[in-house]
């Protein structure tokens, strides 16, 4: 079913490129902190970091549709009761889509879904790494809600947040963790495509 989901958004995308009214190609990158909701343990959050491509896509006069592609570094930091402290940084390829808003020509805000894939899961307790990428589940999925700037020189500035709704855990059935994570990014348009005249730069 998750396959087939992504094929779903990729065909959805491939679709609309061909009825788009402006298109573009960006690269972007940044920094963010995640954590996990999570019961009967605490968690605080860690640093992380995100990079990636983007391609906006026009398709009414102040929406566009943007498909990304990137790997982003996520994780928390446990604390169990007894005071036991360990950290979790899992590294996924994430395929998020959202759709844009803008109430200005500049100012947009933004929400969709994003798919993301296991690469890598270490594990840091007493000064020792331990490779847990059996422990997780190798997809993880949710919402995003972001706001931002698409600046006429191509400079993109995005806040957003990601919420999970799937578990991150194989047979998680005590602590039901899910991914959170808020990132900060900027972007450079670097390709942008017009078609029949219909494409406006933002001021």
């Amino acid at each position: 079913m998750r396959p087939r989901s992504l094929l779903l958004l990729a065909s959805l995308a491939l679709g609309v490129v061909s009825n788009a009214q402006q298109a573009g190609i960006g690269v972007h990158g940044g920094a963010l902190l995640s954590s996990v909701k999570a019961v009967a343990i605490t968690t605080q959050p860690i640093s992380g970091a995100t990079v990636g491509v983007h391609a906006p896509i026009g398709i009414g006069p102040r929406l566009e549709l943007q498909p990304e592609i990137g790997v982003s570094s996520l994780g928390t930091r446990y604390i169990e009761p007894d005071g036991d402290a360990y950290t979790d940084r899992p590294l996924y390829v994430q395929a998020p889509i959202s759709l844009k808003l803008f109430l200005t020509n500049a100012f947009h805000v933004s929400g969709g879904y994003q798919f993301g894939k296991l690469l890598s899961a270490q594990r840091s307790a007493a000064e020792e790494n331990t490779d847990v990428k059996a422990l997780y589940e190798p997809m993880d999925m949710g919402f995003i809600l972001g706001t931002g700037v698409d600046f006429a020189s191509g400079v993109d500035l995005e806040l957003r947040y990601y919420s999970a709704m799937s578990t991150n855990l194989v047979n998680d059935d005590a602590l039901y963790s899910k991914h959170r994570s808020l990132q900060l990014t900027v972007g450079y348009r670097f390709l942008q495509f017009k078609r029949k005249g219909h494409f406006r730069r933002r001021g």
